[in-house]
This record gives structure tokens, sequence and C-alpha cells, in this order.
């Protein structure tokens, strides 16, 4: 199982919405929660054979910038 995280920048409200349905529809996605951190928001993965550049392209996809920390 890994755990993967990522600092996002700017997500507004419409963009978390966004990334709630995107979670949903990645398979192999266990558990994942966000925690606000000054103006930055950590993005916490936890799954089964999930990579963080498929996820960074994902989210990149959907006009949300992803950087795994």
């Amino acid at each position: 199982m890994e755990v993967l995280k990522f600092e996002t920048a700017g997500v507004s409200s419409f963009q978390m919405k966004t990334l709630e349905s995107i979670m949903r529809n990645i398979p192999n996605i266990i558990e994942w929660c966000i925690d606000n951190i000054a103006n930055t928001k950590l993005l916490s993965i936890k799954g089964v054979g999930i990579k963080a550049v498929d996820i960074v392209n994902t989210l990149g996809d959907h006009g949300i910038e992803a950087t795994q920390v």
C-alpha cells in the first residue's frame, strides 16, 4: 500500500468539488484527505498500485496543480 502526498495551492471551492469527484473515480484509492496548511492544501492519498505521476496528470487535466512532497 502506498501513501502519496501532494501540495496544491490556490484551489477554489469549485475545484474542491471537482477534486472530490476525481478521487472517487480513480481506481485503487482506499482513502484520501486534505489538510489546510497556511495558503496551501496537503492532499494525502492511500492506495494500492497508485502512481504519483498519474495523480498529478489527472489533477492537471482538471486544472488543479499538484506537486508531490
